[in-house]
This record gives structure tokens, C-alpha cells and sequence, in this order.
């Protein structure tokens, strides 16, 4: 039996290629963060990450809102789906005060979310507590 062998170039090459594979866990993240100024007034900014090009090509996240009820932060995402056919997906929502410290990590969870093909479903979720200022999404494939 004939053994073959390998150069040392090219596992070290597939070694290299491997693992510079992305590492994240999200294929998708949404974040929106609200800000007050001086003058009591309140701006917002938002932003979406892709991490997994694959995930994005599927899905996009075409709106990112939030409001506060009371003095709780309230967030409310708008996704469509850009298949024909229905795909499952995973999402949680993440909370953090002005300074930016997650609040509560450890009751973080992945929920399901299923989309039919072409369809535009919205997603809320509220903060644990009176703290939060910003809320990020972060979505991937199940």
C-alpha cells in the first residue's frame, strides 16, 4: 500500500486558510444605542454588522427601533427575507447601559425564528431594567 505524502506548504497553507475562518456567532448584528444631549433632547444611532456573508444574503435587517415605555427601553426589528423558501434562524437581544456594560449576560439566550420565503417579520424585545440605553440584535443561522 502506497502511502501519500504531503508537502509541509501546503498543510501549513490549508492550516492558515482554516483557521482564518470567522469565528463569530452571529451572522448578523443590529445594534441602536440612545443618547441624551444637554439640552434633555435624545438622538439615536444604529448600525448592522455582517459577519457571516452567507447569513446576509438571506436575510437583511432593513429596520432598527426603539422607544422607551415608561423608563424601560423597548426595541422593536424589522427583517425581511430575501429567499423563496422559508429558512430557520436563531436571535437574541442584548442590552448595555450608557457606559456600555452588557446587563444581564448571563440570562442571554438564542430563540428560534422561523421566515417564510419573501417575508418581512418584526422582532421586539425589552431591557431588564431602567438602565439600558442600547440593545443589539445579533441573528445566525440554526
Amino acid at each position: 500500500m502506497k502511502r501519500i505524502q504531503y508537502p509541509a506548504a501546503l498543510v501549513a497553507l490549508l492550516a492558515i486558510c482554516f483557521g482564518c475562518r470567522s469565528t463569530a456567532t452571529s451572522g448578523i448584528e443590529g445594534s441602536s444605542t440612545v443618547m441624551l444631549d444637554a439640552d434633555g433632547g435624545t438622538q439615536y444611532s444604529e448600525y448592522v454588522v455582517v459577519n457571516n456573508p452567507r447569513v446576509a444574503r438571506g436575510l437583511q435587517i432593513v429596520d432598527l427601533d426603539q422607544q422607551f415605555v415608561g423608563d424601560i427601553l423597548r426595541a422593536q426589528v424589522t427583517l425581511a427575507s430575501k429567499y423563496s423558501r422559508t429558512r430557520n434562524y436563531k436571535y437574541r437581544f442584548s442590552w448595555f447601559d450608557e457606559t456600555g456594560v452588557e446587563l444581564d449576560a448571563g440570562a442571554r439566550h438564542w430563540l428560534p425564528l422561523l421566515i417564510h420565503g419573501y417575508e418581512t417579520r418584526t422582532l421586539q424585545g425589552v431591557a431588564p431594567n431602567p438602565s439600558a440605553r442600547q440593545f443589539k440584535i445579533n441573528i445566525r443561522a440554526r
